[in-house]
């Protein structure tokens, strides 16, 4: 019984729906966080959005199952390929998903801003699965695409236009988790092993991945300072609403040293622990990662949120 719950969390990848936290980036950074009627229908977003991430995942692993068997590694994690759980089951969990998803749409979230990016969730996972992860360099792009479907979907909820400086941000931490995913897979499989993992590794080298990640961390950083500045009004040129910000708005700028420290730990826990590049999720336990997370957390807080206290 308890190998069969654990494989069902496998199967579902609840390890994997920290990225539908990206729900949640539009209330804050709208400074709408003190409106407590949007919380209902945001949690229901990111459960709804947890759903449709794992529809995806059990229908990639059920289609996966022939080749799974014969990767001796993913024979022994994924449920299905080592009979751990039967297909039924998994068929069952994809209907049950379907109604929890449509019944709630229906009923709970009857917005067609949500609905549509639910939907391109759920074809951007299933193109990338079918057609797009053999393509060097495309699969990145669309792998990116769907941390941005997850931020539209809290700003559909809550109906609230973002800037698109931040969506850019966004799209551009993907990539650069993506790359890292990628790199960690060569560093810690080597090449003939990570080509078995996944074809599309004969056309990637380190080297060439490398430059890549310092490509986007360095653009990720711009992009990040360049929404700060606009959003704070500092350049007349370029925001739409020139003005003076009060001094503890200027305190949000601090963020900026801390988020070009939060990249250079990230690239250097990935080059010294592949493990971490390959789970993402093991990086938030880092100590280094989650001091500077609280503290660039808190300071957008204060200078966003301190004349609506």
């Amino acid at each position: 019984m308890t190998s069969k719950i654990r494989g069902i969390l496998y199967l579902l990848r609840i390890r994997q729906y920290y990225k539908n936290v990206m729900i949640f980036v539009g209330i804050f950074f709208s400074e709408r966080l003190f409106e407590t009627s949007l919380y209902f229908p945001l949690i229901v977003g990111f459960i709804l959005l947890c759903c449709a991430s794992s529809f995806n995942y059990i229908i990639n692993d059920i289609r996966d199952i022939k080749t799974d068997k014969k990767h001796p590694e993913k024979l022994r994690k994924k449920p299905l390929a080592s009979g751990d759980l039967p297909i039924y089951l998994a068929i069952l969990l994809l209907v049950a998903l379907s109604a929890i998803m449509v019944s709630s749409l229906i009923f709970l979230i009857p917005n067609l801003g949500f609905i549509l990016t639910i939907v391109l969730v759920i074809i951007t996972g299933q193109l990338y699965n079918h057609l797009f992860k053999n393509y060097a360099f495309i699969d990145i792009l669309v792998l990116s695409t769907g941390y941005l479907w997850r931020a539209l979907a809290g700003c559909a909820i809550i109906e609230e236009f973002v800037s698109a400086w931040l969506f850019l941000a966004i799209f551009e931490i993907a990539m650069f988790l993506s790359i890292a995913k990628r790199k960690g897979d060569l560093e810690f499989l080597g090449k003939d092993r990570a080509v078995e993992h996944k074809k599309i590794y004969d056309q990637y080298s380190l080297k060439l991945l490398d430059q890549f990640h310092v490509i986007i961390a360095g653009s990720l950083f711009m992009t990040y300072s360049l929404y700060l500045i606009i959003k704070l009004n500092l350049d007349p040129n370029l925001s739409p609403e020139p003005g003076v910000p009060e001094l503890y708005e200027y305190i949000a700028i601090l963020t900026i040293p801390i988020s070009l420290y939060i990249l250079m730990r990230y690239m250097y826990l990935i080059s010294a622990k592949p493990k971490i590049a390959r789970n993402t999720e093991r990086a938030f336990l880092d100590k280094g990662m989650i001091i500077a997370a609280l503290l660039l957390i808190v300071i957008l807080f204060f200078s966003f949120y301190l004349d609506k206290l």
